[in-house]
């Protein structure tokens, strides 16, 4: 009878530990004074991610979009190490411009998230600039949680690319990540039941 007891308990905690933890995922999400309703969400294992819109807009057809990520980090990177991996990533995909930068704990002195953007052409399929601007954070026992604000710019005929990188940095980047930068960090993690 003890060794029933022993082993179903064994089994017990083995399936709460191999149960991922789980991002504490609103239905709705309010940035910039827009609502944003979650219309999309996959769950891979080591990586979650949930995509939200404002109406009218689709998951086909946005003008801004909210994406949460979640990096259960089973490969235990650090932040220095996501920012190595991302921009090697970005130099493969020849985006037009991005930026990552560690975001350092004040007390500590050590990189604890991560803040950028990235830029991405106009193509013929899509004809509008795309900048993602995100701000991450790795929160323990639990994986690195992202936050990620998208905005599609319509392209110009009459600016070159190098006018319209620059006025996207000033105008539109430059300003999302201040928001990004004050904006209070709402996302935490549950772990499973």
């Amino acid at each position: 009878m003890n060794k029933i007891i022993v082993i179903l308990t064994a089994l017990f905690l083995s399936a709460c530990v191999s149960q991922p933890s789980q991002l504490d995922i609103p239905e709705q999400i309010q940035y910039q004074n827009k609502h944003y309703h979650k219309a999309a969400g996959q769950d891979l294992g080591s990586v979650a991610r949930y995509v939200y819109v404002s109406q009218p807009d689709t998951l086909e057809k946005w003008q801004s979009q909210i994406e949460l990520l979640l990096d259960r980090n089973a490969q235990y990177r650090d932040i220095k190490e996501r920012i190595r991996l991302r921009e090697r990533v970005y130099r493969n995909t020849e985006v037009a411009l991005f930026k990552l930068t560690p975001i350092k704990n004040s007390k500590t002195n050590r990189d604890e998230g991560l803040k950028g953007y990235v830029i991405y052409r106009p193509t013929e399929k899509d004809p509008y600039w795309q900048v993602n601007m995100m701000r991450g954070e790795e929160i323990a026992k639990c994986g690195f949680v992202q936050f990620q604000y998208a905005q599609k710019v319509k392209k110009s005929r009459y600016l070159s690319e190098e006018k319209i990188l620059r006025h996207l940095q000033k105008y539109l980047v430059a300003k999302e990540m201040k928001n990004l930068e004050k904006m209070d960090w709402q996302w935490h993690c549950q772990n499973p039941k």
